[in-house]
């Protein structure tokens, strides 16, 4: 996936971040508030899931860039109401990046290398 999404990108992250939601559910690292905060933001069209290390603390929404700040506005203000806290911000760093061994510093290679 491209660095800056384009809309037809947005339905694709929108399902990975309810697909990614529902594994973290799985395997014990979910939280009832965390559900919640899944719920009212879905009420508003959003999609949410846990971010860190689990256990209630923070969660992240999706927002694709035609949403409205109205309807943003409206997800916080219900979101405030459960006793959330938001934050707005902006992700502008590369999720997973590749690197070849050959770009690695000898030092580098050399740990990976390393008996366990």
């Amino acid at each position: 996936m491209p660095a800056n999404p384009s809309p037809e990108h947005y339905p694709v992250l929108e399902e990975l971040f309810d697909i990614n939601q529902h594994h973290l559910n799985v395997i014990g690292v979910g939280h009832p508030s965390l559900d919640r905060l899944c719920r009212v933001t879905a009420s508003h069209g959003l999609h949410s899931k846990l971010t860190g290390a689990g256990g209630g603390g923070c969660g992240i929404t999706l927002l694709r860039p035609d949403t409205t700040p109205q309807a943003v506005e409206a997800a916080k203000r219900d979101l405030c109401a459960c006793g959330f806290e938001c934050w707005e911000t902006d992700i502008g760093a590369p999720g997973v990046t590749l690197h070849s061994s050959s770009s690695l510093k000898a030092q580098v290679l050399q740990a990976l290398a390393a008996p366990g």
